[in-house]
Parts: structure tokens; sequence; C-alpha cells
């Protein structure tokens, strides 16, 4: 031995050495191990500002740990209001119970640790038997550690770590634990939090888009901030475009009802009429910090058809008051016309008429007579005359019609063209009427032609069916029907016939007889020279 190696060993120099190397080699193993929970920690607090999942976090919070403990698998057991559930484990293939799988409330570690809020160890020659034993020696896992996770005093689940290998902790490792565990514990609870307010955000955004009237979010400049797929398609704006000259435009004659929003800051309503459509527009102020004017909803509802049925009811209140009014009229002049047309007839029959008379008289019974049409076609109008329906076919209504109309169309050289189907089904109507309608809709095509001398003038009728209904269509190749007055034509005495040719009750009539069948008289003109109107009949529900 050498003399220093002497020396040193007998004053206890190279014993001093040595201490004090394994004094700075444990030193550092400490400094690594709190630097290594100061990262774990550090992890945890990353992942709840980044509002990564509880699984994301719990994986990395594994990863973390394996650099300092044995630790191979950890699992959190969350409470869900009434039972304590497993809910993440990592890795996920370790899983032996099924996820959501409740813990029960008696021989259980993680519902003690719920109800105590003390931890728990396990090891693999423990011999008290509980409901998660056979789970962790199928995981061959030698010691688990269980913690309370602990958020603002109040416990919400447990947090478990287990090893494949026999390990125990001391003080400060279990200080390091139970830090760990209160800081997963905000996490989960953070997590929870985002999930209900974006759950929250989702709801009330597909609740926003799903709505079937239009609404609109719009800063008191006028930006369009926000729209659901109802103003999408009602309103043709581009998001941040300017709203309020399109709002003023649609209001017209109204007041605005944004502007009048971001004045007083108070609802105001208004009715817009954009592409022929209208609207009851309601404006909501949304208040920000201070009472400050943030945003103004705008809900828009197109009413529309409920304005046309507002129509609607007005023109049938008129209708039934014409129709009583015309029922009165006809029954009053009755009895004085049918005196006036019988003492006519009576002076015709005298031989002493002479040739200065019988012209007067002629034209007195002739107008008598139209007269008498006239009211029949009052009482008609007003459905004061009883008619009683049975199996028939348009085929026939067309003939009867043909049998008093032919002579007069074919003398003005009008071409007829009948396209009459050979297996037209049975219709439930009164041939009366139905050919009324026919002759109808014959001498206003008729009439439609007077004034056509530059073609040839042709009137084609045809009927049709199908599984439902059957048809029959009148076309003329007249002066055809302007678009401005085509929905007026249906209305009792418009007309645009001579004051001496026309009485406007064709077509209402016409109407009325279709209507009384289930059935709809349209009409349909194609400028500038074709003019069809439809007549359309339910068929009967078991054909002859």
């Amino acid at each position: 031995m050498k003399k220093q190696e002497m020396i040193e060993l007998l004053t206890g120099v190279r014993s001093s050495k040595q201490n004090y190397y394994t004094e700075l080699k444990t030193t550092v193993e400490e400094l690594k191990k709190r630097n290594s929970q100061l990262e774990i920690m550090n992890e945890v607090m990353r992942s709840f500002n980044m509002n990564m999942s509880v699984q994301e976090m719990l994986e990395d919070t594994l990863e973390k740990l394996k650099s300092t403990y044995p630790i191979k698998r950890v699992s959190l057991a969350l409470f869900d209001g009434q039972e304590l559930r497993l809910s993440y484990v990592s890795p996920k293939e370790t899983f032996y119970l099924k996820r959501e799988t409740p813990f029960p409330k008696e021989r259980s570690l993680y519902n003690d640790v719920f109800t105590t809020g003390e931890e728990r160890i396990y090891h693999h020659n423990d011999t008290v038997d509980f409901f998660e034993k056979e789970a962790f020696q199928q995981l061959d896992l030698q010691s688990v550690f269980l913690f309370p996770l602990t958020s603002r005093g109040n416990i919400i689940g447990v947090l478990s770590l287990g090893s494949l290998f026999p390990f125990s902790y001391d003080e400060d490792d279990r200080t390091f634990f139970l830090h760990l565990a209160g800081q997963i514990a905000v996490c989960v609870e953070n997590a929870r939090l985002y999930e209900e307010v974006f759950a929250s955000k989702q709801q009330w955004e597909e609740t926003f888009r799903a709505v079937s009237d239009a609404i609109l979010i719009i800063s008191p400049n006028g930006t369009v901030l926000s729209k659901n797929n109802a103003a999408a398609s009602a309103w043709p704006l581009d998001s941040y475009e300017d709203i309020r000259p399109f709002i003023r435009e649609a209001a017209r004659s109204s007041k605005n009802p944004f502007e009048e929003t971001v004045k007083f800051k108070k609802p105001h309503y208004a009715e817009l009429r954009f592409q022929n459509k209208f609207y009851d527009c309601s404006c909501y102020p949304l208040f920000g910090e201070g009472s400050t004017l943030h945003a103004v909803i705008v809900y828009s509802k197109d009413v529309t058809e409920k304005r046309q049925m507002e129509a609607q009811l007005l023109h049938s209140g008129q209708l039934a008051a014409i129709g009583e009014m015309a029922a009165g009229v006809a029954h009053e002049l009755n009895n004085p016309l049918t005196a006036i047309i019988g003492n006519t007839q009576l002076l015709l029959r005298m031989n002493d008429s002479n040739e200065r008379t019988k012209p007067l008289l002629d034209d007195i019974d002739h107008c008598g007579k139209r007269c008498r049409t006239i009211i029949r076609s009052l009482l008609a109008f007003s459905r004061q005359e009883e008619f009683s329906f049975k199996p028939c076919t348009l085929n026939q209504a067309v003939s009867e019609a043909l049998s008093l109309t032919r002579r007069q169309i074919e003398k003005q050289n009008i071409q007829l063209e009948i396209n009459l189907s050979s297996s037209l089904p049975y219709i439930n109507g009164n041939l009366q009427q139905l050919s009324q309608v026919a002759v109808n809709l014959l001498i206003n095509a008729k009439d439609a032609l007077q004034e056509v001398k530059d073609r040839k003038r042709k009137i084609i009728i045809e009927t049709k069916a199908d599984d439902q209904s059957a048809f029959l269509a009148i076309t003329d190749n007249g002066t055809g029907i302007d678009s401005e007055i085509i929905n007026e034509i249906f209305h009792p005495f418009f007309t645009t016939k001579a004051a001496n040719s026309g009485t406007g009750l064709g077509l209402p009539v016409s109407f009325g007889i279709a209507k009384s069948h289930g059935g709809q008289l349209l009409a349909e003109s194609i400028q500038p020279h074709k003019t069809t109107f439809t007549l359309t009949i339910p068929l009967l529900n078991e054909r002859l």
C-alpha cells in the first residue's frame, strides 16, 4: 500500500470523501426528482390553460411520471352526481373494467377514498378482498396508490397510480402526489366547465341557425355581424355589409325600425316589403357593458302567405255580400220581368201589330230574355239554385255546349279543333252546370277572336284525365289577356267586353261551378296569341 493511501486510511480522509460524494449524489438525485415533479406540475397546468382534453392531459402526465417513478398506469374515477364511475385510463389498452363502470359503495377502494377523502395503498400481497382486486391482479399491478381529487373543497373523484413493481413513497412524494391530484382535479373541473360552455354555445348556435324566421345581429353602424340560415336565403346580404340602405328601402313609407332602435335604444317594429314579399320586422337592442348599445337583433318573419289569406278572406267577404245582394235583386226583378216578357209575347201574337211596332216589341222581348239570363247567372253565382249531381263526363258537357255554340263559332269562320279522350273517366257532377261552363269558355274564346284579322283563327277543345282528375282545356289564338288583369277576370262584373256585350258574370259563375264540384278553373295567357282555360274536376271514387 502506498504511503499516501495509508495516511488517508489512517486519518479517515478517504471515508470523508466517500461520504461527501455519496451525499452529493443523493442531493443531485433529489434535485432531479424535484425538477421532474415541477415539470409534471407545469405540464398539468399547461394542459389546464390550453383546454387540452382530460385524456390527453392524463397521457402526458403518465409520460412525465415514468421518468421519475415506476408508474405504468394512471386512471381517473369521477363522480357524476349519483355514482363514482371509472372515466379515464392511460394507457387506453389497460382498461379492465369497462369505461363508466360504477364502483359499489361497499368493499371498494375507490369509493372508500372518495367517501373518506384519505389516500389508500394496495400491494399485491394484500389479503383483504375488495371490488377492484381482480382487476389489479389481471393487470399485474404490484402497487396501486389512490388519492382523492379535491376541487374547491369538494371531492370530485379519485386518482390512481399503478406500478408493475412493488413500490412505496416517502412523505415528500406523498405531498407531491396530493398536490398533483389537486391540480388534476382543477383541470378536470375546467374541462367540465369548458364542455358545458361549449355545449351551450353549440346548442345556441344550432337553435339560431335552425329558426325558420330570419334573424340578423347588426352593429349600430349597420354592419351585419351574424345571421342564421333563413336570413341568408331571404336577405341577399354579405356579412359585414351595411344593411341600413336595404332596410330603409324595404320599409318604404314606414319608419326604419333599425334606425329607430339605434336612436331610442328601445324595440321597434315595422312591416317590410322586399321582392314582392312581406315581412314583419322587429328590432331589439342588445346592450354591452355600461348600458352601451352593442348590437341590434333584427327578427323578420315572412307573412306573405298570411297577407294573401287576409286578402282572400276580405275578397270572400265581398263576394258573399255581392252574392246576397245579387240574390235579392234577382228575386225582386224576376216577377216584373216575367210580366214584361209575357205581355210582349202576347202583343207579338196579335195580328194588329204593324211594321212600326213589331221591331220595338221584338227588341223588348230580346232585352227581357237577356235580362232573364243575367238574373239566372246572378242566382247561380249566389248559389240560390239547387242542382243534383250524378255520374257524367266532361265529354258530355262539351257535346251539349257545342250543340249550342258550334253554329255561332263556325259562322265567324273560326276553326274548331276537337280532341276528346275516348276513355275519359266519370266524374260526379251536374251536367247542366258543366255545360254552362263549357258554353261560357267557348263564347269567351269566340269573342277574343273577333278582332283577329292577320292569322287563321282557331279554338282547340281537349279533354284528358290522370289518376285523380279529369280536365277540359279550351285554347284560342286570340288577343290574349294582359298580365295586369289576369288575376281580376274571375271577379264579378269585371269584363273587357263592350257594355252591351258582356255582364262580367260568365267567368265568376264558371269559377263557382268548378269550386262546387271540388275542382278549379285556371287561366293561362301566353302572349301574344295564346290563351288557355283549364277546368279540373276530381274523378269518382269508383269508376263506372
